[in-house]
């Protein structure tokens, strides 16, 4: 639909991520070359390495990681688990491609950074990081857009633990 020729995927699994190679051959299928590359996106070395590696013109950064705990219970680390992949990567994203010229940087965020959700202190803060940082890229003229997403459906992956998470709000009554 948008005339995309060329894809680099990037996960910290690569090949090895479930439904990698599905998702490629699909893509493929559809007309796209398709490179699927292990990195870490927050890993300034990982990052440099695949954006020397395969040029790229657009960014669209869909991390999400979830460790439900009210502020009061997170430790550094269980809040580092969550700004890591999310927060800092679009950072360093951010930061190594400056010099590109982008036609598109795009967040996936989440209503979390506007309305909270139950227990997800380090998700919410997360996310507004995201929503500040296009905000901040569209005020210095560059391209992005954070898109705040709300409950996916389905219950698998993250929405399992947010729908644990519903039922123990509504159980604790």
């Amino acid at each position: 639909a948008h005339e995309v020729a060329g894809l680099v995927l990037l996960s910290r699994r690569g090949t090895e991520a479930p439904g990698a190679a599905e998702l490629a051959a699909e893509l493929t299928a559809r007309g796209a070359t398709v490179v699927v590359v292990a990195g870490d996106a927050a890993d300034r070395g990982d990052l440099g390495r695949v954006l020397a590696d395969h040029p790229i013109t657009s960014v669209v950064h869909t991390a999400g990681v979830l460790d439900d705990g009210l502020l009061t219970s997170l430790t550094p680390e269980r809040a580092a688990a969550v700004l890591r992949p999310k927060a800092e990567a679009a950072a360093l994203l951010d930061e190594a491609t400056r010099g590109l010229d982008l036609t598109s940087f795009v967040l996936f965020s989440s209503v979390a950074a506007s309305f909270g959700t139950a227990g997800q202190a380090s998700y919410a803060a997360a996310n507004a990081f995201l929503d500040g940082l296009a905000a901040r890229r569209r005020a210095q003229g560059l391209p992005a857009v954070a898109v705040g997403w709300g409950l996916w459906g389905g219950t698998e992956g993250m929405a399992a633990t947010y729908e644990g998470m519903q039922a123990r709000t509504v159980d604790a009554g």
